[in-house]
């Protein structure tokens, strides 16, 4: 199957072509909005309207609060693939009329095994469609897009429901896909899957797939996991993006530069975000592996040098997980070799630096304009990178560069005014990430955040414009990390320090039995970002509780959980105590040594984040 493109910029134009009435948009003759719409459902609608997926039922009602038909639903998914010819395929069914506006959309959708009918030779097209069968069909729907037969959900986020159960059999997977995907978010924390959804309700729907799969084209990507490695493997560490396209001008053209590089070597690919990894083959069907899936497919197939190159920043926590990832697997190969992160030395500095004033030259021409480059930034020592590249920049008399972080400091409104204190009136945002993902598009770019760097330098009376470029698509980048790859040593000989990561502690040998008593434990959390800064667990009378104390004040709950679970649930959220920085909560623990489901309530962000916590029964110390 041929992959689809994506690419809606075409849509309106299309539908303009088609002639669809004034109906189509979200605004009267006269220039209202339809009176039918509530609030919660206006901007969903009015996307739909714009792209003319969904049409108006008059010039100033939509029929938000009406059911969706079947009908309504597959022209929706028709228009968005651009409304290909039918003509000459046959209909099936006899209560689709060859008149009908409809047909061409069920003969596409049936063709494309998108939706089937109600029996063998009708469609019911007129039927409200049950909300099981909506997840059914934009789940085909989105797996045709990216060319693949189906797409599922590796977790089961579903379960968290409690009515999960009514979904009947033929639509589970593509119900949990829908749930996992947080398309369907479920109605008064039910999915209610044989009941009916609303037109508002699908535009909602649909506008979440389309935020989704508006990031690229994965076919364009080698996710670099294929079996057949020869004895030498060059393996390529990254913490990874799911941004299809950035993904491919960063991650993949530095893989391809090693590829370039290191001839003699096979090169292979490792993320080390789960959540990221899930994400991808939830959406796109494409499978990433993680360090130890990597790792142990190295080994499986015979590799005797290993070869591992982190395009990691700094020697931060990530790289120290690397580090200690590797160390398990010495006796495992004939050597392993690591390289350092991209900013390791002084002529790194220097090289890193040159390359960023290079590639924002043109844009700081008239001496009007600053540059502010948006670091993630680290609890950890390694923050100092950001200081350092910043005091580089001043010392080469680069003063209109400017350095800050997302999660640490310097803070966008401690750059904003830096940048006007140095008479700037306006700015380049950019980030300082191998890759323009998440933070580079929402965290610095969206300017409907109020706390964006957006929006922040905008408030500051600056004129701004935003560069979603990460340093990965440079060449000097690319051709640093080949440099320090040739330069890689001995896992034991690399010099460079290894910062003990409070949130992975490692996996201890065999398990202990714990007595009565208290204990100082390590606690292994599968999402690097959550930073644990120490966990003391009671045990009595078989009963476990943890005291788990937080690095930093960025989550106020937490709950014994999934993240669905967590947003669904009316009780059970432990609330987090704040001292000097640090939030502890107290949690029952079920299970020692084995991945537990929590859920992390964000303050900044007000949601819910999965958690996956591993109680380390072989480092419990009594107290």
């Amino acid at each position: 199957m041929r992959k689809r493109n994506r690419a809606l910029a075409m849509l309106l134009a299309l539908v303009m072509a088609f002639g669809l009435t004034g109906a189509a948009f979200a605004a009267g003759e006269d220039g209202g909005a339809y009176t039918d719409v509530p609030g919660w459902a206006k901007e969903y609608v009015d996307e739909m309207t714009e792209k003319g997926l969904i049409d108006g039922k008059t010039d100033t009602t939509f029929g938000a609060g009406d059911p969706m038909t079947r009908a309504d639903l597959v022209t929706a998914l028709y228009r968005l693939d651009g409304s290909p010819d039918v003509k000459d395929k046959e209909d099936p069914f006899q209560d689709v009329a060859a008149d009908a506006a409809y047909r061409d959309a069920v003969v596409w959708a049936y063709d494309h095994k998108i939706v089937n009918g109600k029996s063998a030779d009708t469609f019911d097209p007129e039927g409200s469609a049950q909300r099981q069968e909506i997840a059914k069909i934009v789940c085909r729907f989105a797996a045709f897009q990216v060319g693949r037969e189906s797409l599922d959900s590796r977790k089961d986020e579903m379960s968290a429901y409690p009515d999960a159960a009514d979904v009947d059999e033929w639509a589970r997977d593509c119900m949990n896909w829908a749930v996992a995907s947080q398309f369907i978010t479920g109605s008064d924390g039910r999915l209610l899957p044989h009941g009916t959804a609303t037109r508002a309700e699908v535009s909602a729907i649909l506008c979440r797939y389309l935020a989704d799969a508006a990031t690229g084209d994965a076919s364009k990507d080698d996710p670099r996991n294929q079996d057949g490695i020869g004895k030498k493997e060059l393996l390529v560490v990254s913490f990874g993006t799911s941004f299809n396209d950035n993904r491919t001008v960063t991650i993949k053209a530095v893989e391809d530069a090693m590829d370039k590089a290191f001839p003699g070597y096979d090169v292979r690919r490792a993320f080390t975000a789960d959540t990221i990894i899930e994400h991808i083959y939830r959406r796109d069907g494409e499978s990433i592996d993680n360090v130890k899936q990597a790792l142990e497919r190295a080994k499986k197939n015979g590799v005797e040098e290993l070869l591992v190159q982190p395009t990691h920043l700094m020697n931060g926590w990530e790289y120290g997980d690397l580090v200690k990832a590797l160390e398990k697997y010495e006796g495992d190969f004939a050597s392993i070799k690591i390289g350092a992160p991209l900013l390791t030395t002084d002529d790194d500095f220097a090289r890193v630096g040159e390359a960023m004033i290079e590639a924002t030259e043109e844009l700081t021409a008239d001496d009007e304009t600053a540059v502010c480059w948006m670091g993630h930034g680290t609890e950890a020592a390694s923050n100092g990178i950001y200081a350092k590249m910043q005091k580089w920049f001043a010392d080469a008399g680069a003063d209109n560069h400017f350095v800050g972080t997302v999660e640490a400091e310097p803070t966008a409104r401690d750059l904003a005014q830096l940048v006007k204190e140095a008479g700037y009136t306006k700015v380049v945002l950019r980030p300082m990430m191998i890759v323009a993902g998440d933070h580079a598009n929402n965290d610095m770019a969206d300017e409907k955040d109020p706390e964006s760097w957006w929006s922040v330098f905008t408030a500051a009376g600056l004129e701004v414009q935003c560069e979603i470029k990460g340093l990965g698509e440079l060449a000097e980048i690319q051709a640093l990390l080949a440099d320090h790859a040739k330069n890689a040593k001995d896992l034991k000989d690399t010099g460079i320090d290894v910062e003990p990561n409070p949130n992975d502690p490692g996996a201890g040998d065999e398990p202990k039995a714990l007595a009565d008593g208290t204990y100082a434990i390590e606690v292994e959390c599968e999402q690097s970002m959550f930073k644990i800064d120490s966990c003391t667990l009671t045990v009595k009378d078989g009963e476990m509780t943890a005291r788990l104390v937080l690095g930093s004040d960025s989550f106020d709950k937490m709950f014994p959980g999934t993240a669905a679970a967590a947003k669904l649930a009316q009780e059970g959220a432990v609330d987090g105590e704040t001292a000097d920085g640090k939030t502890a909560f107290t949690l029952s623990v079920a299970e020692l040594d084995k991945p537990l489901d929590y859920a992390a309530h964000s303050v900044r962000k007000d949601d819910w984040y999965d958690r996956t916590l591993t109680f380390d029964a072989a480092s419990a110390q009594a107290k």
